[in-house]
């Protein structure tokens, strides 16, 4: 039986355009070995190094001298709306028959820009929904590496086996199931956050 729910949270919580981030990069001069800089993006999730740190490293990777400043725009272009009431209320009820957490790969800058969008208020209301919230960068893991599902497992006492993942990343969903959790690999092109009670209800039946 599941009784533990594990949230991402760009694109299943909340609409992000990665897409919308690299077309603004484009525009600002980025070069295409920038989205080959895999391994500065990765330490960048993992809090390996700083904003500043990040934004000074990529900078290189554009045809002009970009400021600090409008990369950092640049960057949380993706994020240009509200966590949404559905989402919200999603939560509300989820968390009165299960234990939630949310799980996410992200970095400062793009929490920062949750957080401006959103506003205080109500993202402190969105965090205040969940048991525990796990950050990449705050925990120094991400994902797809099984340590980062292992540390949430772990810390709070929560059986694979009763525990429920959601993400909209399909190799995410497989290091998950890897270790016994059950999944949903959420399109957010098809799929709503509000149908969660339908999809936990399937899996007891």
């Amino acid at each position: 039986m599941i009784k533990n729910v594990v949230f991402d949270f760009g694109n299943v919580l909340m609409p992000i355009s990665i897409d919308k981030t690299w077309n603004t990069l484009q525009e600002l001069g980025a070069t295409k070995e920038l989205k080959e800089q895999t391994a500065i993006f990765n330490a960048y999730e993992k809090g390996e190094i700083t904003s500043k740190e990040f934004l000074t490293q990529i900078q290189p990777f554009f045809f002009r001298k970009i400021f600090l400043g409008d990369l950092g725009n640049a960057w949380n272009a993706m994020i240009d709306t509200i966590i949404p009431e559905e989402s919200m209320e999603t939560l509300k009820r989820i968390k009165k028959d299960y234990r939630i957490f949310l799980l996410s790969n992200t970095n400062a800058l793009h929490i920062k820009a949750v957080k401006e969008c959103s506003g205080p208020f109500t993202y402190k209301q969105f965090l205040t929904q969940f048991e525990k919230h796990y950050y990449s960068y705050e925990v120094g893991q991400r994902k797809p590496d099984s340590e980062i599902f292992e540390m949430v497992l772990k810390e709070n006492d929560l059986k694979a086996e009763e525990t429920f993942y959601i993400d909209d990343s399909s190799e995410h969903i497989e290091s998950a199931k890897a270790l016994g959790l059950e999944t949903w690999c959420f399109d957010p092109k098809m799929d709503k956050i509000t149908d969660l009670d339908k999809v936990l209800s399937k899996l007891h039946s």
